[in-house]
């Protein structure tokens, strides 16, 4: 019997804790952890996207000459009234980037926008989306020439769009009219990408490519390599979730 309690009592003393000799290393909680939180991140990435509708309001219809976009209807500054120099025009392009010769003029004719028989346009340009007797607005102080109230209400409170200007900055996020200055993309919208810095008002909206990324392919901004390069890059391949923002010819 007192062998038998002997027994029992040494095989309830197994335990070892983890600084004795001869323990058994537990798992590594530090792996665990990232992978909890890399499953999470892309949850919330899942989330992010799958909360973008491309079910939106109609544009204001009407002469290409007064809305301002090449297919007849504006997306953004829908009151033509209170906005009659700067419109949003919804639409896609093919031709990458918004700096060089390729992206500041029409390719196909102005014969692109999400009302045309091209939305994702092919074949053209970001300038494309913009009617004769407009063009792409050239950064933050073409927009404040254009826009009284710069870049608010461009876009409705409940409304996912983004509207890009021809403007890239340095990459510390400061708007430059250098052409080497890539990094971003800057405009005017709401409930896609985040808000601009102040070295880039009146724009008040960024998407770099993290932003691109999560929009599922419609706003396509290179690649991870690219990531200082977006304006130089940026192509859109769906009518929705925005385009270019037009200004009136001087």
């Amino acid at each position: 019997m007192r062998r038998l309690v002997l027994v029992l009592l040494v095989a309830g003393c197994r335990y070892v804790g983890g600084g004795l000799d001869g323990a058994r290393p537990g798992p590594d909680p530090l792996p665990f952890a990232e992978d909890a939180m890399r499953e999470e991140q892309q949850r919330d990435d899942a989330r992010r996207a799958d909360a973008f509708t491309l079910t939106e309001p109609a544009g204001v219809s009407g002469l290409p000459s007064v809305v301002g976009c090449a297919d007849g209807t504006r997306e953004g500054f829908r009151d033509l009234g209170s906005w009659p120099d700067i419109a949003g025009c919804s639409g896609g392009w093919s031709v990458p980037g918004l700096l060089d010769d390729d992206a500041r003029a029409p390719r196909c004719g102005r014969g692109s926008g999400n009302s045309s028989d091209n939305p994702a346009g092919a074949g053209c340009s970001v300038s494309d989306l913009c009617a004769e007797g407009w063009h792409a607005c050239r950064g933050g102080a073409d927009v404040a020439r254009s826009s009284l109230s710069r870049c608010e209400s461009a876009v409705g409170a409940d409304e996912r769009l983004f509207f890009v200007a021809l403007q890239g900055a340095s990459p510390l996020g400061l708007c430059s009219d250098d052409a080497t200055a890539t990094n971003d993309l800057h405009g005017c919208g709401r409930g896609i990408g985040e808000a601009d810095g102040v070295g880039c008002d009146p724009l008040d909206r960024r998407m770099g490519f993290a932003e691109c990324l999560r929009t599922r392919g419609i706003w396509m901004c290179g690649g991870s390599v690219e990531a200082w390069q977006e304006a130089a890059t940026v192509v859109k391949t769906s009518p929705f979730l925005g385009g270019v923002l037009c200004c009136r010819d001087p």
